[in-house]
């Protein structure tokens, strides 16, 4: 590889919310000696292109607001046609501050308290969390698991649309916290669903970036789902941006895009991050060659752990990972309880996050995250061995 994966860097002194020895303890009670496995980010270096391009722009020693000029634009375009087949214009697209609080805004703008939101669960908790936050009624519509991958229940989604008068939906594509990636087909009955109902669908695709098949968007499952959508994406998962807050919206309808950017002007969502533009533009239009090997280093530690949980832990099931870096494990035959499950691996001075994290449906399961060296995850693993030796005692 041209990119030495196996080195990374020191997170522990740039104040790495994953690595901080302080937050470690507190949040999870373990020591400065513990392997982070919760936190959804990668402990590589991002790539020489977009170091590159931050240490430019910061050598200009001006930080005061900025715009999204031409080159964020183009640098959108060109990356969404060439990878996804996906065709954008300029005023579809608007960068925000981040995809949860996006989601936020988005629910606060088009839903009335007392409006029915419908998610998916397991679903990563910000999905909920927006949904409270504008005072909505939160409807889950649990996956169904068959030969250990997740389905949607397209009777259950449907039903409760109409029984909730569902005014939007947040769907997860590719999932989080499984990784799924969903099929074209079963896309298509989502936005048939969406549309014959009048749901707004809001879409978060940040997770498509770093794939291991066919990746198909909304936009391209179904003709007609531009009229009620809204797409949420983002290079922070597969470029490693998360702190630069670099995410950004695609909306084709007018009515719905107009509404939001006035909403967005109300709430004083303007100027874009002064080093966001040029890591988004840095990221689609240097580092492809970057992404390409960080994504093969990726697909070898799935593999890693893959043959060590069918060796060492052969009870715990591992969903396959069609996207990311998040591996999705039920370990429901291994412990009682998310509480004998939370207190193995901080005995193994690891962390992850639990299944109660994903609002429903995730009891008994544990996410972890190997986007690490090798070196670092064949450590964690070796803990959990051991641990495992003396909780089986």
């Amino acid at each position: 590889m041209k990119y030495n994966f196996d080195q990374i860097p020191n997170r522990k002194i740039s104040h790495c919310r994953k690595w901080d020895d302080s937050i470690l303890k507190n949040k999870f009670g373990v020591n400065e000696s513990a392997i982070p496995l919760d936190l959804a980010d990668m402990d590589f270096e991002c790539s020489p292109s977009i170091k590159k391009a931050l240490v430019d722009r910061a050598n200009l020693g001006d930080f005061g607001y900025t715009f999204c000029y031409d080159d964020f634009y183009d640098a959108v375009i060109q990356w969404n046609r060439k990878k996804f087949s996906v065709e954008l214009k300029k005023d579809w697209i608007r960068l925000t501050f981040g995809t949860c609080g996006t989601l936020h805004y988005i629910v606060q703008c088009f839903c009335n308290p007392g409006d029915s939101v419908l998610i998916n669960t397991p679903a990563y908790a910000p999905f909920a969390e927006a949904v409270k936050a504008g005072d909505c009624n939160l409807i889950a519509s649990p996956l169904l698991i068959r030969e250990n991958r997740y389905y949607f229940d397209f009777k259950d989604m449907r039903d409760k649309i109409q029984k909730h008068h569902i005014k939007a939906f947040i769907l997860c594509s590719p999932q989080n916290p499984s990784g799924r990636i969903w099929s074209k087909d079963e896309l298509h009955e989502i936005c048939q669903l969406c549309l014959e109902n009048d749901v707004l669908l809001i879409c978060d695709e940040i997770h498509r970036d770093i794939t291991f098949k066919k990746f198909t968007s909304i936009y391209n499952s179904h003709p007609e789902i531009i009229k009620k959508s809204i797409l949420c994406l983002s290079p922070n998962k597969g470029f490693n941006l998360g702190g630069l807050k670099s995410s950004y919206i695609v909306i084709k309808n007018k009515d719905i895009r107009e509404k939001f950017y006035d909403y967005l002007q109300k709430v004083y969502i303007t100027s874009p991050h002064v080093f966001a533009v040029p890591a988004i533009v840095a990221a689609y239009n240097e580092s492809e060659e970057w992404l390409n090997e960080v994504t093969k280093y990726i697909y070898q530690n799935l593999q890693l752990v893959y043959e060590w949980f069918k060796e060492k832990m052969p009870l715990a099931k591992v969903m396959e990972v069609e996207a990311g870096y998040l591996v999705w494990i039920d370990m429901k035959d291994i412990f009682a309880n998310e509480h004998d499950m939370k207190k193995f691996f901080q005995q193994c001075n690891l962390t992850m996050v639990p299944g109660s994290y994903f609002v429903s449906n995730g009891e008994g399961w544990v996410r972890i995250n190997v986007a690490t060296s090798k070196t670092i995850l064949l450590e964690a693993l070796n803990r959990m061995e051991k641990g495992l030796q003396k909780y089986l005692k």
